[in-house]
């Protein structure tokens, strides 16, 4: 994939831990990773096949997952949670999964112990985001080996929940979790999903220019026309991308959201001509 950046094309990066010979995997990458979770049954999900993942690769939980959620009543907690000896068995003996007994059965006691954090807290996306104070922690590595695989606040948490009766989250565990929930965001420094300048084709054809660390996201949101659109776009929705380069960080991003903002009608035009015109090479 190519991405354009102030007038030179480059392919575009990507974590280095991605199998890019997996669509699933560059997807996932792409869209889920590191995203902020804030719905309850994907906090289950995640929780569910990191537990999985134990002594594996990811890669073999994510090429199951889809399995997982056909067996595990697409990881609602409350239908889990009422699981009988018999359901249980059935799941154990279907090969589209990782039949560990012991995780098998760690996913009916975490259902149970899921819910009463939800009767606790009113969700558990209050329980768990409460401790970064509704935050994310960015982290800037720049190296596989920078990348921890446990720390302070992973203790803390699988101590937690341990205590609240979970089980298959050991720190280590946790901390993958906690990047793929987007309680911290690990991407690199140098990942493409750091953060993009875009821009958006709206139903009047005039073009919104913009910066986010994550464009599929954006672009759903602009055309949402939920509050967490833009006020401009929310009258003017469907928008489609015409245009997105990436920048080094935050502040690169929006110094050239602001170069190009100012550009007249023709320029903007321009540069999405550019763009579809590289998307083609």
């Amino acid at each position: 994939m190519l991405n354009f950046y102030q007038g030179a094309f480059i392919t575009q990066k990507r974590c280095l831990w991605v199998n890019l010979d997996n669509p699933l995997y560059v997807t996932y990458h792409d869209h889920e990773w590191g995203n902020p979770v804030h719905d309850d049954m994907r906090h289950f999900e995640f929780i569910t096949l990191e537990g999985a993942q134990a002594g594996l690769s990811w890669e073999t939980v994510l090429n199951k997952r889809e399995n997982y959620r056909k067996l595990f009543s697409g990881f609602n907690p409350i239908k889990i949670a009422k699981f009988t000896e018999c359901k249980i068995q059935k799941i154990l003996a279907n090969p589209g999964i990782i039949r560990n007994r012991l995780k098998v059965y760690s996913v009916v006691n975490n259902a149970k112990a899921f819910i009463k954090i939800q009767e606790e807290f009113e969700s558990f996306d209050n329980y768990i985001w409460s401790f970064v104070d509704n935050n994310p922690v960015i982290n800037r590595f720049a190296n596989l080996e920078d990348y921890p695989t446990k720390n302070s606040l992973s203790d803390k948490i699988s101590k937690d929940l341990k205590k609240r009766g979970f089980k298959f989250v050991g720190s280590t565990i946790i901390y993958a979790y906690m990047q793929a929930a987007g309680l911290v965001n690990d991407h690199s420094i140098d990942c493409c999903k750091s953060w993009n300048v875009y821009m958006v084709r709206c139903s009047d054809n005039s073009l919104y220019t913009g910066i986010t660390n994550n464009v599929a996201r954006r672009l759903e949101e602009h055309n949402s026309k939920s509050p967490s659109s833009a006020k401009y776009t929310r009258a003017k929705s469907p928008c489609k991308l015409v245009y997105q380069e990436y920048s080094i960080n935050k502040s690169s991003a929006a110094k050239r959201e602001a170069q190009i903002k100012k550009l007249i009608k023709a320029k903007k035009e321009q540069l999405v001509k550019e763009y579809a015109i590289a998307k083609q090479i």
